[in-house]
This record gives C-alpha cells, structure tokens and sequence, in this order.
C-alpha cells in the first residue's frame, strides 16, 4: 500500500542529541522525517529550564571531541560536514584549561596534549615510555576500531603504568565522562573517552544549550521535519512477519511508518516492542552509575574566588573509586565553571557553579513524600558544598543553591532504568536491534557526550539512507 505523503517516511524517537542529528541528517538525505519527543522541550539529558528567573542546564558540563578544525578526521568535524554545520553555527567555544587533582598532585588539561605530555614526563619520569606507549594504543583502538572489545580497561593502564596515581588521574576524568560499570570499563570504550577527553579536549556551547538546541530546531525545521514535541511514543508496531510498520503515539494515533530510528535506549526501546519480539535490547541490563548534581549561584564568577578551571576532576583521598558507597560518595567531586570557558566570563552564566558525584540509586527511589524528598536532596546538595569548601572555602561559603538532579529526576525526565546516566552496561554497537525497520542510537549503541551521541545519530541516519 503506498503511504501517504502527509506521513513521515522515518520516525525518530527521541529529541536528545542523537534524535536531532539523525533527524536532520535524514532530511538531508531527502527523507520524510517525524520526529516524537514527550517533552515540549528538545535536548533530552542535555537541555535547559528556567529556575528563579535563570536558565539552566540540565545537564551540560563540557562537550567532549573539541578538536581543532585542521583535525579533518575528528568525530566533531565528521559531524560538522555530515549536517553541514560550522562551528560558529553551534556557537562552540574551547576551555581554557580544567585540572585533575589528587592529594599527592595535580595536572592542567588544555586542549593542546603535548602540554599535558609534558606535565606527565615531568610528574612521572619512570612512566613517561609507558605513557606513550599507551597512548599510541588507545589511538589505534576505538569505536571504529578492528582491535577486540570486552578487555578492561585497568588491566590496559595496568601493563603500561606502573604508578596507580597516574593510573588513578586518568581514569577519573573518562570514568565520570563515559562509563557506564562500577570499578572499570571496557577498554575500547575507555580508548573512545580518552581521545576525547585528552587527546581532542573539551569545550561547550556559548550561553549553554539554549542557542545550540535554538540553531539544530531552526534547520530541522527548516527542512522540514515534522517535530512532535510533548508527544511521546507508547508502541512500536509490528506487522505478522515482525517487520516495523508504525507507531502509536500517546494520543492513541497510529502513524504508518516502515523505519524507526530509536535513541530512547534499549530496554526503553524493549518496552515498545510486543514482549520477546525484541531479544537483543531486552536482554540489556538496567544501568548501574547514578549522579547527584547541585548548581549554585555566586555573587561574582568563580575566577575571582580563585577558581580557574572549565572542570575540575577532583579527588579527595589518594585513590580513586569509581563504585559509589553511601559513606563515600563525596570522595571524587567533578566541578564545573561555565564562565571559565573562552568568552564566558560575562555571560549570564558566568556566576554558576555545579557540582556532581556519584551516587546509590536506592537513596533516591521516591517512595518518601515530597517534603522529605525536597529536603534529600538539599540535605546532599549541602554535603557537595561543604566538600568543596575545604578547597576554595570562600567561594563555596558564597554559593547559594539553585536546583539538584538525582537518579529520580534523571529516571521521570527521561524513562531511564534506575536514573542511570550512561545507559545500559550493555552495549548494542551497530545499533541493531533484530527487528526490521527498528535501528538504535544514541548512548546504548556506545558513543557518549553531545558529539558521540550526535556521531551516534548521523550513523544511524546513513545506514537508513543507504538501505
């Protein structure tokens, strides 16, 4: 039967980073594309909201694959070309540095590595062959990578390094910035996160994500995605042969279409499907690595207090734990900056502060009464302010709190099992799902960050339009 020209001919779920880059790949394609996302807002994880007269983030710390323009094969300049965006059209501006420090040391991330080599030849002598030795791994492993999955990633840094301090200061800023398991990560994801991170560098949106997500809707509408924004999706339909043939929209409307492009995650994506019509994705376990943030407001930007970095990767006892316990979860504190970016010093969020750590998700199922609820989180959010206080006591003393997330906010704004921040541990990299017509993207197909979820998209896009 041919279908209606009024209907999409792909369906995106989804309005996060990975929805908006494949919708707007596949209107570049000559796709008919319609796009459903529950919330009346795009940006999924990385959005904004307006709390006592600010706009805020509600997620956004760096954008990680800041590489440079002359980097042609850099995921971020891949997905510049692939939507036919410039940088100055996404508003994108570099750190200025961000730093991780340990009790026993520090070192300043710039996004020129041989300064960080540098530091490290300095810091670690007797590690330094290792250091570079390692590095040349992690650049030849990745995402596209032929080298194989499933290894770990402290069993790679152990067979260079011998120091666990320089184990441990690497390992922090990619752990809190990409993995989805306690303790370790795979070390093909970890070589992903570290080229990312140390290698390409950090940077975000100017203003945050309101004029970045403001641009992506103004060209998707421009080519004519239909968006159906605060319409969500309850069932993927499938046909007698198990093939894709629609979706039912939360206003009970059937929409025929014979491709789906999901990045709502896979047991999310699971729970659409008629149950065990969907093996792959429903054996996907729940998340496990949850986060508390709190974003205070200070009476002149951070930088006069002292505090200079984009982030600071902070860690309060000599060893890093990346599993969180409820006596120890205030140990490795990821402080960010907005204003200590490029240009940022006289934005409007230039006073803003966040400060995130781990957490359990069993300390934030809301089965308490909101009250009490509320003062949880004011309780933890105080517990954030009082750790840094011990480092940049005026500051923190000045910091007034706006908002906190916990898994219970991230699990009701965005359906993710257990509030669970990385997805599932359980990767599906190639985005299939065994179901014709149904592709997945975004984190739990295994590209993190606003550019690897975008990248995530853009890929799932091209496989469609080649189909």
């Amino acid at each position: 039967m041919e279908q209606r020209q009024d209907y999409p001919e792909v369906a995106v779920l989804g309005g996060g980073p990975a929805g908006l880059a494949a919708a707007l790949r596949l209107a570049r394609c000559g796709k008919r594309v319609g796009l459903w996302e529950r919330h009346s807002r795009l940006g999924g994880m990385n959005s904004w909201y307006l709390r006592k007269g600010r706009v805020l983030d509600t997620g956004l710390h760096a954008l990680t694959n800041f590489a440079s323009p002359q980097d042609t094969a850099a995921p971020l300049n891949q997905l510049l070309r692939q939507l036919r965006l410039r940088r100055q059209d996404l508003h994108l501006t570099p750190q200025q540095r961000s730093r991780i420090l340990f009790p026993q040391g520090e070192i300043v991330l710039t996004n020129d590595f041989s300064s960080v080599a540098e530091q490290i030849r300095r810091l670690f002598p007797q590690d330094f062959p290792g250091f570079t030795a390692l590095v040349e791994e992690l650049r030849q492993r990745g995402y596209h990578s032929t080298t194989p999955q499933g290894d770990s990633a402290n069993a790679l840094l152990e067979r260079y390094l011998a120091s666990p301090l320089l184990r441990d200061m690497l390992r922090f800023p990619v752990f809190f910035y990409g993995c989805p398991t306690r303790s370790d990560m795979e070390a093909t994801a970890f070589a992903t996160m570290f080229r990312s991170i140390f290698l390409e560098g950090l940077g975000r949106p100017a203003g945050g994500m309101r004029p970045f997500l403001e641009t992506l809707e103004a060209r998707l509408r421009q080519e004519q995605v239909s968006l159906h924004l605060g319409e969500g999706v309850k069932e993927i339909l499938l046909d007698a042969q198990g093939r894709t043939r629609g979706i039912l929209t939360d206003q009970g409307e059937e929409i025929p279409v014979s491709q789906v492009i999901s990045t709502l995650g896979a047991r999310e994506t699971a729970a659409l499907c008629p149950p065990g019509t969907c093996p792959a994705l429903e054996q996907c376990p729940p998340g496990e690595i949850c986060f508390l943030e709190a974003i205070f407001s200070l009476p002149n930007p951070p930088a006069s207090y002292g505090f200079q970095d984009a982030v600071l990767f902070l860690c309060r006892q000599n060893r890093f734990s990346y599993s969180p316990t409820s006596h120890g979860e205030n140990q490795a504190l990821l402080v960010c900056a907005p204003g200590n970016y490029q240009g940022e010093d006289t934005s409007p969020e230039a006073t803003l502060l966040r400060i995130s750590a781990m957490t359990q998700k069993e300390l934030w199922k809301k089965t308490q009464d909101p009250a009490t609820y509320a003062q949880r989180k004011r309780q933890a959010a105080e517990a954030l302010r009082q750790a840094l206080e011990e480092y940049f006591p005026a500051m923190a003393q000045e910091a007034t709190l706006l908002d906190a997330f916990t898994p219970h906010t991230i699990h009701a704004f965005t359906g993710h099992a257990n509030g669970a921040i990385y997805g599932s541990p359980q990767k599906v990299p190639q985005g299939d799902t065994g179901l014709p017509g149904l592709t997945l993207a975004g984190t739990d197909q295994g590209l993190l960050g606003i550019v690897g979820a975008m990248l995530s998209g853009v890929l799932a896009a091209n496989a469609l339009a080649r189909d």
